[in-house]
């Protein structure tokens, strides 16, 4: 499809773009909190992507996390653009960060890729047509039981804690890395087991969504029902153990 491998071409080009622009000057600023971070290069990345794609395909909206343009577009196709997920991890020189892509129809991704620049990562998907690790074909190894399971959740202040209580004595080991879209797509490449959102927006987690999807993996919310990229709190799971992740997610219902 020649909409997704120009959107890979660019989501890889604005991204060693990025390793080239931090290592001048970038500056960082604080959105709804202190805790929420922004750099001037998650606004230079989402500009560069913006102008590029709106130039080839001016029939596709734009949804994306900063300036503004964080409304969902009226039409049908649009773009769901993180520039940078895992800002806060990126403005401390962390290599765990990524470039965050898909195209959505109807709501339902259709394609979507994760580039993590540093770890030179690139994770995609297609609809039906499985999902791909730096361009090669892979099939999650995944834990069959949940006390064999490393499980990934996003972080919400002052609350982690319980979902901590509710699993860590359940599970191999939990690991949280600051970047949800990524995290969400280790769990297509079977790096993690499950992971639990706890605020997630669209451009968190739209290209994990169809990574998860293609995987084979479930997707719902912690009551198990069909839900979607705005759903705030969804389950990434294997389907080895999403039964357990359900029943050990209730009372932590925040």
């Amino acid at each position: 499809m020649k909409e997704f491998d120009f959107l890979k071409e660019k989501v890889i080009e604005v991204g060693k773009k990025l390793l080239e622009w931090r290592e001048k000057e970038f500056t960082i600023s604080s959105k709804s909190s202190k805790h929420d971070l922004v750099t001037s290069l998650d606004l230079r990345v989402q500009e560069f992507l913006y102008n590029t794609l709106t130039q080839k395909f001016p029939d596709i909206g734009f949804l994306g996390e900063e300036n503004g343009k964080d409304k969902k577009p009226k039409t049908n196709g649009y773009w769901v653009i993180d520039p940078i997920d895992g800002t806060v991890n990126f403005s401390k020189m962390l290599p765990m960060f990524c470039i965050s892509a898909a195209y959505v129809e109807n709501d339902e991704p259709k394609y979507g890729i994760i580039y993590a620049p540093v770890i030179n990562q690139i994770i995609t998907a297609e609809e039906n047509k499985g999902i791909k690790y730096n361009d090669e074909k892979i099939i999650p190894n995944w834990a069959k039981s949940l006390d064999d399971a490393m499980i990934s959740m996003g972080n919400i202040r002052g609350k982690t804690f319980k979902f901590f209580e509710s699993f860590e004595t359940k599970v191999m080991r939990i690991r949280l890395l600051g970047t949800a879209a990524l995290q969400i797509a280790y769990v297509g490449t079977g790096y993690f087991d499950a992971f639990i959102s706890v605020k997630g927006n669209p451009w968190d987690v739209a290209a994990g969504y169809i990574i998860v999807k293609e995987a084979g993996g479930i997707i719902t919310d912690y009551y198990g029902n069909k839900t979607n990229i705005f759903n705030k709190k969804n389950i990434y799971s294997n389907p080895y153990i999403y039964k357990d992740i359900i029943k050990n997610l209730q009372g932590v219902l925040l």
